[in-house]
């Protein structure tokens, strides 16, 4: 199952500045086959609006029965 999309709190590691984004904890590529490495990316990092650093979250692909950890 993907799992709904989340909205959370990230706080920059590189600035510490905190801003809200939403990211997905799994993506079932079985049960979402139209969804791309672009989606995936965009579901598993946020971009910290001050500093423009990118912070990463953790996020299983399922592909079959292959489970991936981005």
């Amino acid at each position: 199952m993907t799992s709904p999309a989340e909205q959370i709190v990230v706080e920059c590691p590189a600035c510490r500045t905190q801003f809200t984004d939403w990211r997905r904890a799994t993506v079932n590529l079985d049960i979402d086959p139209g969804i791309d490495a672009a989606y995936i990316e965009e579901a598993s990092t946020a971009t910290c609006p001050e500093c423009a650093h990118k912070v990463r979250f953790a996020c299983l692909v399922v592909i079959g029965d292959t489970w991936v950890v981005r």
